[in-house]
């Protein structure tokens, strides 16, 4: 990981080192209609995710493919039946599955439990079995912090996106959430809310972990989440209740242009694709697994050229005083 006019970015180990003690972790997400699915899981197998716990609603397809190998293995699966408001009863119905997959953690033994989003990626800038030594043993809240996407394009997803925006003390640049995930201390803590889980918290490092949000991208993912919420969130009293300015504008503009794809395509890249670029010296490089071969080459003649430029200014006379 590191700035984009700084250091060499850090990927993710895809070979984790052998635990000295029990480290094992699992995942808990809930999932509807969800994008490129199987390269999430594949992510999280390459990750050396010990399990994956899934709450699938109204996705079929998705029910079809956890059945088969090797996922049938891995992953334990729930249905959740469709709700009247989805975005209203989210977090109730996010801390019910984070319960499910306590107990279910606790009766095969798994030390950790992390809850995320399907358009979320646990990153790890060091190896697990490291960060999780330096957690102490009181702690029973791994917080881990987010950073949130930055698309270069309407087709800009997990498998070519390697830039981030990390929020200051305001939240600013990001456009949803700025509070981190955690890991819960399997058999010493509850649910709190989608954040959290009860007890003592230590925050990870930023350079040890952190979760790459995806936020409404690609273009086709932000379409189908805000159309989706624009039909079932009705009232504007409801509106109220939700935090984030870019969520209240992004449902209401998919109420008014429904039927105008290019309104709504142009809301998208002023207000996402475009909503970073005061921030673009800031931004983190992450070198994550999930990138395409040709997103890697990408960044590998990136660091390159950085690196020659560096050594060109370093090696430049300093001019004499006259």
């Amino acid at each position: 990981m590191k700035s984009s006019h700084g250091a060499s970015p850090v990927t993710v180990p895809s070979s984790p080192v052998k635990p000295e003690g029990d480290t094992r972790f699992a995942v808990v997400t809930m999932t509807r209609m969800p994008y490129r699915f199987e390269e999430w899981l594949n992510y999280y197998r390459a990750l050396g995710t010990d399990h994956l716990f899934i709450a699938v609603e109204e996705s079929p397809e998705v029910e079809s493919l956890l059945a088969e190998a090797p996922w049938c293995d891995m992953v334990t699966t729930s249905r959740s039946k469709p709700e009247q408001n989805p975005y209203e009863t989210v977090i109730t119905r996010q801390e019910r599955v984070m319960a499910w997959a306590l107990r279910e953690c606790e009766s095969r033994g798994i030390p950790w439990l992390f809850h995320l989003d399907d358009d979320e990626l646990l990153h790890f800038g060091q190896p697990w079995e490291e960060t999780v030594a330096q957690v102490p043993l009181e702690a029973t809240c791994l917080v881990v912090r987010n950073v949130e996407g930055v698309p270069d394009n309407d087709h800009s997803d997990f498998t070519t996106i390697s830039r981030f925006a990390v929020g200051n003390e305001t939240g600013w640049p990001m456009l949803a959430y700025i509070n981190g995930k955690a890991a819960g201390r399997v058999g010493a803590c509850s649910e709190m809310g989608p954040h959290r889980f009860t007890g003592v918290e230590w925050e990870a490092p930023l350079k040890a972990a952190c979760v790459l949000h995806f936020e409404s991208c690609p273009y086709t993912r932000w379409e189908e989440k805000f159309t989706h919420y624009a039909a079932t969130t009705t009232s504007n009293k409801n509106l109220k209740a939700i935090p984030f300015d870019f969520y209240v504008d992004s449902i209401k503009c998919c109420r008014q242009h429904a039927q105008d794809p290019s309104r709504l395509r142009s809301f998208w890249r002023k207000r996402k694709q475009r909503h970073y670029l005061r921030e673009a010296d800031s931004l983190l490089v992450v070198g994550h697994i999930a990138l395409s071969q040709e997103s890697r080459e990408r960044l590998e003649r990136q660091r390159l050229r950085e690196t020659r430029t560096a050594r060109s200014r370093s090696s430049t006379p300093s001019p004499t005083p006259l």
